[in-house]
Parts: C-alpha cells; sequence; structure tokens
C-alpha cells in the first residue's frame, strides 16, 4: 500500500460549485478502485492524500495529471505504509473555506481530520497542517496571483 500527496491549483475555468457537483462521482470511483483519500480545498488549491495498492494510486494519479480541473500539479510525497490513515474513506473532501466560516474560526488541523485519524502518519498529518497554515498553495489568497511553491 502506498499515500501519495500532491498539491495542484483549480483551472480557474472551473468554479468550485462545479467541482462539489462532481464529488459523488469521485467517490464512487475511488471505491471501486479501494483508494481512500482526504482532498482539501483552500482559496482555490487543492492538497489531496490518495491511499491504497500502488498500481491503483499511480493510475489515479496519472487521470489527475490530464484532468482539466487541475494546474501546476506537484507531487509532494509518495511511500509505502503498513495501513491506511482514511480506512474505508473513499473520498473525504473539505472545503476549509466553507468550514471555516460555519466553525467561526479559522480551521485547524483538529476541525479537518477525526481524532485518531493520522496518529500514525506523522509526515501525512505535517503535509495538512502545513497546507492549512498556507503552504503547498499556488494561488495568494485572493486566489488570482501565482505564488512559488516550496518543498524542502
Amino acid at each position: 500500500m502506498i499515500r501519495l500527496i500532491y498539491s495542484s491549483a483549480l483551472n480557474p475555468a472551473y468554479a468550485v460549485q462545479e467541482l462539489h457537483g462532481l464529488l459523488a462521482t469521485y467517490r464512487a470511483r475511488n471505491q471501486r478502485m479501494g483508494i481512500n483519500s482526504l482532498l482539501l480545498l483552500m482559496n482555490k488549491d487543492f492538497l489531496q492524500m490518495l491511499e491504497g495498492e500502488e498500481a491503483a494510486v499511480d493510475e489515479l494519479y496519472e487521470f489527475i495529471q490530464h484532468d482539466q480541473h487541475h494546474l501546476q500539479l506537484t507531487l509532494l510525497s509518495r511511500e509505502t505504509v503498513s495501513e491506511p490513515s482514511f480506512a474505508n474513506q473513499p473520498l473525504v473532501f473539505v472545503d476549509t473555506e466553507e468550514l471555516a466560516h460555519k466553525l467561526g474560526h479559522p480551521v485547524h488541523l483538529s476541525n479537518i481530520v477525526p481524532h485518531g485519524e493520522l496518529d500514525h502518519a506523522e509526515r501525512a498529518k505535517r503535509f495538512v497542517q502545513e497546507f492549512i497554515n498556507g503552504k503547498w498553495h499556488h494561488h495568494l489568497p485572493n486566489g488570482q496571483n501565482p505564488q512559488v511553491v516550496h518543498r524542502r
């Protein structure tokens, strides 16, 4: 089993609402492929974690690389793991702006990841926290200007 994490920017030709309409299709596809995933949307940027058998994850990532909804795809991590972080979760989607509005305060890792999830995946947890904190983004907060993505 592998865990692959990437960031990308939402193509400005598509609206966030269109993405919401595709979530059921994406969940069904991931379930058919045996993939668990977490997809975060923040300032029109994505961070996605894909987990599953290597061939399935690689096939899905290849599809995503050619998906017109994504621009500036950046592979952040690809590692072998012994267990999934999100077992039986074909697609957990979090629009951080919507969540922050509902909560009435900025989003924290604990608002996104249920207690206990990612406890055994420190590296994955770090990528999620860094994304929430503004790293791995391709847009500035106004959503229009490209931003340099740094990987260390």
